[in-house]
């Protein structure tokens, strides 16, 4: 599992309505959103790549360090552009893709995805399915399909889990999950797109930096 075979690719370039304020630069226990993820899948990979949409410029200006940011061939057509748009940039077939509001998940999380992909790889895409719930933003994504992809996005087909039922990717329960170390899955998963939401998780993140409840690292 080199981290030079692996890139990883964080969707920063939403909306963010709900929100009201762009998610990715908010503050949490110190630091934004953004370098929480950046720092927890660093050690997976040899090069990060932020899909930041309309907010390149912000983030290129803002000099965050080890992320390099690339813009949406296909402006205006949600996370299947910004996910286009990272594959397109990324020089490694296999990619570890994060949306930029899931600040909770661990190292534990990319490392299991990447044993999950090296012991079968006949799937070109991996994803989480935990409590009944699919976490399309937060997988194992291939090179290979970006063909695919851009036949959608020509063809404005843009709705991700439709996507994903074409491409016949495989989903991963939560058993699954544990067995390859990935731990309280649903919690590491909580992503934040309203206050109240970001309330709970800045509460679960100081939980976990003061060595709270396990987080599955």
């Amino acid at each position: 599992m080199e981290a030079k075979k692996w890139t990883g690719i964080i969707l920063a370039g939403g909306l963010s309505r709900r929100m009201g304020t762009d998610k990715a630069l908010l503050e949490l226990n110190g630091s934004t959103v953004l370098n929480h993820i950046v720092n927890t899948m660093k050690p997976g990979v040899s090069r990060i790549v932020a899909a930041a949409g309309p907010n390149e410029a912000i983030y290129s200006a803002m000099g965050y360090e080890g992320i390099e940011c690339v813009q949406d061939e296909y402006p205006g057509k949600g996370p299947l552009a910004g996910l286009h748009a990272a594959l397109s940039a990324s020089n490694t077939d296999w990619n570890l893709v994060c949306a930029c509001d899931m600040p909770l998940l661990q190292p534990s999380f990319f490392n299991g995805m990447k044993r999950l992909a090296l012991q079968d790889e006949t799937y070109h895409v991996i994803i989480p399915h935990v409590d009944g719930r699919i976490h399309p933003l937060a997988g194992v994504y291939h090179r290979r399909i970006l063909p695919e992809l851009e036949h959608c996005l020509i063809h404005d087909r843009l709705r991700v889990i439709r996507w994903l039922e074409e491409m016949e990717c495989r989903y991963v329960e939560t058993d699954e999950l544990e067995q390859v170390g990935i731990e309280q899955a649903a919690r590491q998963l909580s992503n934040m797109n309203t206050p109240e939401q970001l309330d709970y998780i800045k509460a679960q993140a100081r939980l976990q930096d003061s060595g709270g409840p396990p987080s599955g690292r």
